[in-house]
């Protein structure tokens, strides 16, 4: 049947086990100063750590496919295509590590969340593709300075 199908994949595709005990094994670093990128308020922190990503995205020659989709029992931030590969992809922007840091931010109920949003996805856009990959992009502001760190392949379960 079409539904276990996928879900078995998906399954098998996210319980792979990484040779490495970090769940981020490999990630890209970039820095950004804020004021080259636009306006940065308390009330946009996430937004505008989401354009960022998208924008780093696109410049990095991947393909964006969709922003910001919600379901009551989760949301995907940034969907898009690269190499073959539909990527879905969380984004947590952090202005202080006083609740932890945005690398920290990714637990494990959220990574929950995410694998249930890509099941979701991948059954009602009927990808029945294997080629498909979770990133994390954490973005931390300190003053002038926005760092973004981009996880490829990360391990939901």
């Amino acid at each position: 049947m079409y539904n276990v199908s996928i879900i078995s994949k998906l399954s098998n595709l996210f319980n792979q086990k990484s040779s490495h005990n970090s769940p981020f094994n490999d990630f890209i670093c970039e820095q950004y100063r804020i004021s080259e990128l636009g306006d940065l308020n308390n009330d946009s922190v996430g937004k505008f750590g989401e354009s960022l990503a998208k924008k780093y995205l696109e410049n990095s020659g991947y393909k964006i496919i969709e922003t910001n989709t919600h379901k009551r029992f989760g949301e995907i931030d940034i969907v898009a295509q690269s190499h073959g590969k539909t990527i879905f992809c969380e984004v947590k922007t952090r202005t202080s590590d006083r609740f932890g840091s945005a690398v920290e931010s990714l637990t494990c109920t959220k990574k929950k969340r995410i694998l249930r949003m890509i099941r979701y996805y991948c059954l009602k856009n009927k990808i029945l593709d294997e080629n498909i990959r979770a990133d994390f992009i954490a973005i931390q502001i300190d003053g002038e300075i926005a760092e973004l760190k981009h996880f490829q392949g990360i391990e939901l379960m």
